[in-house]
């Protein structure tokens, strides 16, 4: 297989009609030069050159082979330029993952700060459950994952895989204004064991932990309304269709809906982003604060615009 330093010497050999110019150029005697190209003419059993004492004049062959090598050491070069911006990280990928809510509130963040400051990198961004983005992690396919785990249900992450917290997010409770115990800024789950509940679907981990936290408090919720819209329970609430609990990124600014926090301090849902251990990406780390970033101003925020009750 024809090297770099053969290629190159080829190349500047046609291109300056002399061995010596060639060898200056290339900081090689003209005895190495004309060595290189006579190991090519044996691997290849093709002349390159015709040789006189005061010349080298390049044969069909060895002007075509100049031509190719023209091409091939400009590829290579940019192959070595692009392998030194990714050691860089000014190249790379970064595929994301979240849930709705975290790809709602935190993902912008995330993907301003990377398509503005980094505009080589590959950039992409999915919505999905825990249960999808975990083994697109897991496989590959995505680099960093924005999952959640609610306090009442654990989950068992696989081994290979490291988390971070973002965020540690209190339930509240949606009552419709009226409600007899809106006026409340907390509230003990067996307070509400009469009520008719809002929920998600069965076989989410929301509907779960809805399920152990009510237990807890002595009861079975009755569940009349499913739905994984996270906009629906606010108008169900609002027109006094029953209660529900959600977390506080999905949390909105509703009118006639009032947010009670559940007393017990257990009841959370943690956010976590997660990425494959000992992963090298360069900008996972970048990503991940971000998102912790971007988590600070949401609780902020959200502390300053949710109208919260002010009465006991």
């Amino acid at each position: 297989m024809l090297t770099p330093t053969q290629l190159q010497a080829i190349r500047d050999v046609v291109a300056t009609g002399s061995l010596r110019t060639a060898a200056r150029r290339l900081g090689y005697s003209p005895s190495a030069i004309s060595q290189q190209i006579a190991s090519v003419e044996r691997v290849l059993g093709v002349p390159l050159f015709e040789r006189s004492p005061r010349s080298v004049r390049p044969t069909a062959a060895g002007a075509q082979l100049a031509r190719r090598a023209v091409r091939l050491l400009a590829d290579l070069e940019a192959a070595e330029d692009e392998m030194r911006s990714f050691a860089a990280a000014e190249r790379g990928r970064l595929h994301l993952g979240s849930f709705w809510s975290a790809g709602f509130r935190l993902m912008p963040a995330v993907l301003t700060d990377f398509l503005r400051d980094r505009p080589h990198v590959d950039v992409r961004y999915e919505e999905g459950d825990p249960p999808v983005t975990l083994p697109a992690v897991t496989e590959g396919r995505l680099d960093l994952a924005v999952i959640f785990e609610y306090g009442t249900v654990p989950r068992n992450d696989p081994s290979d895989l490291e988390r971070t917290l973002i965020l540690e997010e209190p339930l509240y409770v949606l009552v419709p204004k009226k409600h007899r115990l809106a006026r409340r800024r907390r509230i003990r789950v067996a307070d509400l064991s009469a009520e008719r509940w809002i929920c998600y679907r069965e076989d989410t981990d929301a509907a779960r932990s809805l399920f152990h936290i009510c237990a807890e408090g002595g009861f079975r919720p009755e569940v009349i309304f499913r739905t994984n819209d996270y906009n629906l329970p606010f108008e169900l609430v609002r027109n006094g269709l029953g209660v529900a609990i959600v977390p506080e990124l999905a949390l909105s600014k509703s009118e006639d809906v009032h947010l009670i926090r559940l007393a017990n301090p257990t009841h959370v849902r943690r956010v976590f982003a997660v990425r494959r251990s000992g992963d090298p990406n360069p900008f996972l780390d970048q990503a991940v604060a971000v998102l912790r970033a971007a988590a600070a101003t949401i609780d902020r925020e959200l502390s300053q615009t949710i109208d919260l009750p002010t009465a006991v």
